[in-house]
């Protein structure tokens, strides 16, 4: 075990809360309900000590502080125990609902099946007509208080249970793009045409377009001939080649021990089970949830139960004020819309030290709080041990928080298919959590994430002292899963801004420790980047043309106008800017991110410390950090390269002179061509490439590259050409790249050039990989200059193009001589024990000349009552 762990992953205390005077009801499984409730005659359900509480105040005007006390045993839910403004707080009095000293009631909310009778072979059925399922949707069955896989194919692959017992959608036959309905239809590959009886009862549940989580959605046809896919509606994204999916739902695919279908016709069970059934346990879930508190509940506690088996959230606060749920086991529950807790509204409301996992959706859900006036709601999630969320809906995250003023504080949490804690809302708090091992199944999210596309979410919003770290991500691609892939552990998405992001600790995510999309206003402080899979910081602006721009301008300019002239707003950093004229002359529009005394260490040297797409130090700060590559040279996001060395290596093939008008130049060709009629071609001695767009993956632009030029490894090259476009703001990207068929691929950094219908003189530069970087190939011989241009009716024209080697400049000089980390040092930190993730510092450690702060770790994750603070 790692070190720090001793600190982070420490036991949910459990205890009872003291005997309270006032009404007191008791309740056990061997009640009754027209007992009177008391320990030695109790009530057999909580919605009868509900009732009795009301009437006791109904009629004695009760104001005591009331008690239901809950025995030991098993309590098959029939219905919720629904709580409204009369059951809560009378003149201060709180009501507590617990179990008993030293009991552990477990509640579950599915339906026991008995009566099975052999089908065939080792499928056995049962009549579960009395369960009265007919108006309900079933997708969840329970063997001894554990999910088993609903009928499928590919079958569910317990040895590998993520990345295991997928099937791929195929690539498009030849010419079925012409009127391809992408959110309805795909193809299957011939090895997984199925037949079914019912194929209006079956279900695609598909990783659609970019998987960034998943849909389930009903099956209209499969053709065995075509092998065409069809939905009966349309997908919530494009269904893509190489997206992952299963079938589900079908009777004929029950073919593998745990499976099971549900004829809700004849009302029939037909199961698989993995273990005899004599002594087992065999539930359905039907009950939408445990208990519900409606607005207007005030003071109720609820203490040491477990609730099992649900199909929607466990536990719902609606508008309550000064509620708690403590102590409990949520577990099991929920299916694609049904999470642990949901806390929205209200105030003052806390879920704390309860045990969440195996969630059909997120584990916690919390929001509240007035947007306008910034008045804070104060739901606090703090001291919960959350995992395995989102067994359903892997857009899950471990918390979901929103709303104003709310806490998400000292939590565990682990073992998810996206966020660890995903956030939208103002003033928000998100300190002492420990997040590891999420992001396992989507791709393109992080740890802790938010977004901000109406330029006012998240901001005022502290994320601080939090270990976040094993951030994994998964790709889909021709060749299959690829895991880990593009996954970050802080991740500010789309324009947020605003947040203090201090003190955190973030280590081996598989794109880089932290991501700015465009981030404003952020001050990234004190904090310990470590082993980021691709780079270690990231930054990555926008430009006017950006699509981002053109297609949320509108939100942006809502939101901030929303908020601008209150007062509460006022002093909110950044807020000062309006979204039209956010863009500086240079036309990059991120600014005022102040990133100041980290600590980057990274061990795999042809990494880069970090990558800043249209960010400039003119407009943020970086300095007083301290990077370290293990004693390498520092790789940065800046390639500058000095003097030319020798001859043109085009020898001149770049001017185009003694081209034939109309024809492509020798060794020009395409690398994407997205309509069969686009032309690269010389005209008057100018190649003339022609600009497109599509929804073809395999085609998504124009792309064109020049002649190949013999390859050197580790030296630094200059491409110098002239461009411009029949398009005034037209864009193209340029990179130096090496391809072979069969074998790989490489590209190096791009470079974006914005094209005017002027002619201008730009440069492409950058190095080639070194022997001993890990990108290095046998079969790298020759490379050439890639040409991105996506920009529909539009003409790319080029000429002069050279192609020379250069001088090397050393990476960390050129990222200092744009402006960036003036101040800052390559310095081994002095790590305590950074293998076994103790990151404390040594008292010689450089980072403190810099002004580095150490961490409270001893605080990071769920700590014991009274060491909150």
């Amino acid at each position: 075990m790692h070190h720090l762990y001793r600190f982070l992953v420490l036991p949910i205390l459990l205890g009872a809360s003291p005997i309270v005077a006032g009404a007191e009801f008791h309740v056990s499984p061997s009640g009754l309900d027209t007992a009177a409730g008391t320990e030695d005659a109790p009530f057999a359900t909580l919605i009868r000590a509900r009732d009795a509480i009301r009437e006791l105040r109904k009629k004695a005007g009760l104001k005591e502080p009331g008690r239901v006390v809950v025995h030991e045993g098993i309590y098959e839910m029939q219905q919720p125990l629904e709580m409204d403004v009369v059951d809560g707080r009378s003149d201060g009095q709180p009501v507590t609902w617990e179990a008993a000293p030293g009991a552990k009631p477990k509640f579950i909310g599915a339906r026991k099946v008995s009566g099975w009778t052999p089908h065939e072979g080792n499928i056995l059925k049962a009549d579960v007509a009395s369960l009265n399922l007919s108006k309900l949707q079933i997708r969840q069955l329970l063997l001894d208080g554990e999910r088993q896989p609903l009928a499928r194919y590919p079958n569910f692959d317990p040895a590998n249970p993520l990345y295991g017992g997928w099937a791929f959608l195929t690539e498009l036959p030849e010419g079925a793009s012409e009127g391809h309905v992408w959110k309805r239809e795909g193809y299957v590959k011939e090895a997984d045409v199925r037949k079914w009886s019912r194929p209006e009862e079956v279900e695609l549940f598909i990783f659609a377009q970019y998987g960034w989580w998943n849909f389930i959605e009903p099956v209209k046809s499969l053709d065995p001939v075509t092998r065409k896919l069809t939905l009966a509606k349309d997908c919530g994204y494009d269904l893509h080649p190489h997206n992952r999916y299963f079938f589900q739902n079908a009777l004929e695919e029950l073919d593998a021990p745990g499976e099971w279908y549900l004829d809700q016709k004849s009302a029939t069970l037909y199961f698989w089970p993995p273990k005899p059934l004599d002594q087992a346990d065999v539930r359905i879930p039907v009950v939408e949830s445990f208990i519900r508190m409606r607005a207007g509940v005030k003071g109720i506690t609820v203490r040491g139960l477990s609730f099992l088996g649900c199909n929607g959230t466990a536990v719902t606060m609606e508008g309550t004020e000064d509620c708690l749920v403590t102590q409990c086991v949520i577990e099991h529950c929920g299916s694609m819309r049904g999470s642990g807790v949901s806390l929205q509204g209200g105030k003052n409301n806390r879920v704390e030290r309860n045990e969440i996992s195996h969630i059909g959706n997120t584990g916690v859900g919390v929001g509240g709080g007035d947007r306008k006036t910034l008045v804070p709601a104060n739901n606090v999630v703090t001291n919960n041990h959350i995992h395995h969320v989102g067994v359903i809906n892997k857009n899950a995250a471990g918390v979901g928080l929103g709303g104003v003023g709310n806490v998400v504080t000292h939590n565990l949490i682990h073992d998810g298919p996206r966020m660890g804690v995903q956030f939208s809302g103002n003033n928000l708090v998100i300190e002492c959590n420990h997040i590891h091992h999420v992001m396992l199944e989507t791709q393109d999210g992080g740890g802790v994430y938010t977004g901000g596309r109406d330029w006012i979410s998240s901001r005022g919003t502290s994320l601080k002292y939090n270990f976040i770290h094993d951030i994994v991500g998964v790709g889909q691609e021709s060749a299959g899963l690829k895991v880990p892939f593009f996954a970050w552990g802080i991740y500010m998405d789309d324009n947020a801004g605003g947040l203090d992001i201090v003190g955190n600790i973030v280590a081996r995510c598989s794109r880089a420790a932290i991501h700015l999309h465009n981030g404003r206003d952020h001050h990234i402080l004190n904090n310990i980047f470590v082993d980021g899979g691709e780079r270690q910081i990231e930054f990555n602006g926008w430009r006017p043309e950006h699509s981002y721009i053109k297609n949320h301008l509108t939100t942006m300019v809502e939101g901030w106008s929303s908020v601008k002239d209150l007062p509460a707003w006022k002093g909110m950093r950044g807020m000062d800017i309006d979204p039209r004229n956010a863009f500086f002359p240079d036309q990059t529009m991120m600014s005022g991110n102040v990133i100041e005394r980290n600590i980057v260490v990274w061990s795999k040297p042809e990494l880069r410390y970090v990558d800043a797409r249209n960010c400039l130090p003119e407009h943020n700060l970086c300095d007083y950090n301290l990077a370290w590559n293990g004693g390498q040279p520092i790789r940065t996001a800046v390639s500058k390269v000095g003097p030319d060395q020798g001859d043109d290596l085009l020898a001149g093939a770049g001017s185009f002179q003694g081209v034939a008008e109309g024809a492509t130049p020798k060794g020009w060709g395409w690398n994407h061509k997205p309509l069969k009629e686009l032309k690269s071609a010389v005209q008057g001695g100018v190649l003339m490439t022609d600009g497109a767009v599509s929804k073809d993956p395999k085609n998504p632009h124009s792309v064109i590259h020049s002649p190949f030029v013999p390859f050197k490894a580790g030296a630094s090259f200059r491409a110098r050409l002239k461009v411009r476009s029949t398009k005034p703001e037209a864009k193209v990207s340029a990179a130096f790249m090496m391809f072979v068929a069969g074998k790989g691929y490489w590209e190096g950094a791009r470079t974006e050039i914005h094209l005017t219908p002027e002619w201008q003189e730009v440069e492409v530069t950058g190095a080639m990989p070194r022997e001993t970087d890990g990108k290095w190939k046998d079969w790298m011989s020759q490379f050439c200059v890639r040409f991105d241009f996506p920009v529909e009716g539009a003409v790319l024209e080029l000429k002069d193009l050279s192609i020379r080697e250069a001088g090397p400049m050393d990476e960390w000089s050129a990222w200092q001589s744009e402006g960036w980390d003036m101040h800052s040092l390559v310095a081994d930190p002095r790590f305590v024990d950074a293998a076994r993730d103790d990151y404390r510092l040594k008292p010689e450690s450089p980072a403190f000349k810099l002004g580095f702060k150490a961490l409270p770790l001893q605080k990071i994750g769920v700590v014991a009552e009274g060491e909150e603070n």
